[in-house]
């Protein structure tokens, strides 16, 4: 798996990042909210349908300015626009390597309660809830307001004029805003 991990990143550092996602099977990493699948954005605003975490994903072709794919269940063709000023420190790429994943939904949710599937499921943050999960319910958060997910606060936002904080503790969800 290493050695496969090291050709990935070797072919995607060489900017052959499309022709090595045509080898394998991808899915989302975590939730996307959209309300038009032909403009969604990096920042993830928490509003509209849910694009569920660990969806099956074809035609991807990704640049620095985002990602596009099709969900062969929905039938839908999307563009996700990768906001760099509101991911300082990070590249489209970067972003994009964290966006879509080889692991479908059972292998991205190994080890989580029923309850906090569940609440991924209907793009829930609550109480209990670890740092894991909640990153499948509500993607990364961005980090201009969110540095590191090693935090113990983390901010997401609804739309472009509201937001919401995530409070952890040891690791666990203790209040969340949502």
């Amino acid at each position: 798996m290493r050695a496969r991990a090291a050709s990935l990143a070797a072919i995607l550092a060489f900017g052959g990042a499309n022709a090595a996602y045509a080898a394998d099977k991808l899915y989302t990493a975590y939730n996307i909210w959209f309300e038009q699948p032909t403009k969604v954005y990096s920042t993830n605003y928490q509003k509209g349908n849910i694009l569920a975490a660990g969806s099956e994903v074809k035609d991807v072709k990704r640049s620095s300015k985002g990602v596009e794919f099709t969900d062969p269940n929905l039938g839908l063709k999307f563009s996700v626009e990768f906001v760099g000023k509101h991911h300082p420190g990070l590249t489209g790429e970067q972003w994009a390597d964290r966006f879509l994943t080889t692991r479908d939904f059972a292998a991205l949710s190994s080890g989580l309660s029923a309850a906090e599937i569940k609440a991924i499921r209907a793009g829930q943050v609550q109480a209990g809830m670890s740092k894991k999960a909640v990153l499948l319910a509500a993607g990364y958060p961005p980090e201009t307001a969110t540095a590191s997910t090693k935090l113990d606060t983390w901010k997401y936002w609804r739309h472009r004029f509201g937001s919401y904080a995530v409070q952890f503790s040891d690791g666990k969800v203790t209040k969340s805003e949502q």
